[in-house]
């Protein structure tokens, strides 16, 4: 069973109530396994994976039903948004952008369509055509 460890897979099916996902590893499709997600504990993250995603299952007692699947491994269909060491970016399927150069201190966000920033009752919402801002009260200055 040792060699069943550390599998190399491809994301076939995902329950996203559960944020569990099926993989397939050579000709064999796993049952459904938990995905390792960046935070889950009283601070919470959620990134799924994406069908045809590469992944890596972890299986501690090498058997595979009772693995948990680490998303993700770079690959021709999906290769980095960036190629830079001093650059942390995150890109999303419509080409939303977000990205920080440490060397110029730089954050970056490209919005395809609209971005809302809230805090309580007030508001900032950019889109293509202007800028809304609500608030009870606001300064230009």
């Amino acid at each position: 069973m040792t060699n069943c460890l550390i599998r190399i897979g491809v994301v076939k099916e995902i329950d996203y109530e559960k944020a569990k996902v099926r993989v397939k590893v050579g000709e064999f499709l796993t049952n459904w396994l938990p995905w390792i997600t960046y935070r889950a504990g009283e601070d919470k993250s959620w990134s799924p994976p994406n069908i045809d995603e590469q992944v890596i299952i972890l299986s501690p007692c090498g058997e595979l039903s009772l693995g948990v699947v680490l998303p993700a491994i770079y690959q021709e269909k999906y290769p980095p948004p960036e190629n830079k060491k001093e650059i942390n970016s995150i890109k999303f399927q419509d080409g939303t952008k977000l990205s920080y150069d440490s060397g110029k201190n730089h954050l970056e966000i490209d919005v395809v369509d609209k971005i809302t920033l809230r805090v309580g009752e007030s508001s900032v919402e950019m889109t293509k055509k202007g800028i809304k801002l609500k608030a009870k009260r606001i300064d230009l200055n």
